[in-house]
């Protein structure tokens, strides 16, 4: 669904097929009353096949263009490109994007031999689930768990706009970068910070949704969280990567959908950071 090639110090030109809009109509009944068209919403098509149903008045972002103008400003931004890659992953049938634009240049040791690099990722969608926006992170290189960024979006369109604004877009991927080295920085400072098993615990039961909620999630964390102390110590790196290793690689209920739900779960993350924060500040 997609056209793309890898170069040394960049990417060529990227392309999406087009998606169209179609009329909705209602289905004609018994007593031969013809189908009516719907005022109310209209269909979304990919190649033939409808993969969403939006209101009326939703104005589609066409992928061949925000991401050729996304690209266009990393190639005008200060990001080093140096050994620059990009993951194109779909997800709901093609409704929604996520493009994964990794920096090997931008490395940074946390810990002794346990690097973490730039990543940006990139989001679109048809079906309103997502307006079109950019969110810094990080990949650790040992495990490849996806490093969850609090300050982590810059959304660059509204619903209704049709072009990037290349230079306001190249601004805010100078600020991703000053945001993901000052994020790693502090991140230098995890392995250091101890972690009692009640403060683990806390972190868990919240992301949890409370006090008894999804308990299969919960045993799930602190199962992987055993095995991370037994990696990294009993600190704040262990706690952090375990968060990071359930969104990134737990098990998917849907595979197709597999882009979609690291969003969700990494949006999750993102509403306990600060109690990790919080143990940080308080060690």
């Amino acid at each position: 669904m997609t056209n793309l090639k890898l170069v040394e110090n960049g990417l060529e030109e990227i392309s999406f097929p087009l998606v169209t809009e179609e009329t909705l109509f209602t289905h004609g009944h018994f007593n031969d009353v013809p189908a009516q068209p719907i005022t109310s919403h209209k269909g979304i098509e990919l190649e033939g096949q409808n993969i969403a149903v939006v209101g009326i008045n939703y104005h589609v972002v066409q992928n061949d263009v925000v991401y050729k103008d996304m690209e266009h400003a990393i190639m005008m931004s200060k990001l080093d490109k140096t050994g620059m890659t990009r993951k194109i992953e779909l997800s709901n049938f093609g409704a929604r994007t996520v493009v994964t634009y990794t920096f090997p240049a931008h490395t940074i040791e946390v810990a002794d031999k346990d690097p973490v690099c730039l990543t940006i990722k990139v989001l679109n969608s048809y079906d309103g689930g997502w307006r079109f926006m950019s969110m810094v992170g990080a990949n650790r290189e040992i495990c490849s768990n996806g490093m969850v960024v609090f300050e982590g979006f810059s959304s660059f369109y509204g619903k209704h706009t049709k072009n990037l604004d290349t230079d306001v877009a190249v601004d805010k991927l100078g600020h991703a970068l000053e945001v993901y080295t000052k994020t790693a920085e502090l991140w230098k400072q995890y392995p250091s910070t101890k972690v009692t098993s009640l403060q683990a615990n806390r972190v868990f039961t919240q992301l949890c949704g409370g006090e008894g909620k999804n308990l299969k999630r919960l045993e799930l964390l602190k199962q992987t969280h055993v095995e991370y102390v037994d990696e990294l110590g009993d600190n704040l790196w262990a706690l952090f990567n375990t968060l990071t290793e359930w969104s990134t690689h737990a098990k998917f209920k849907n595979e197709k959908n597999k882009a979609s739900t690291v969003i969700s779960r990494e949006n999750k993350i993102r509403k306990v950071l600060p109690m990790l924060e919080d143990i940080r500040l308080a060690a």
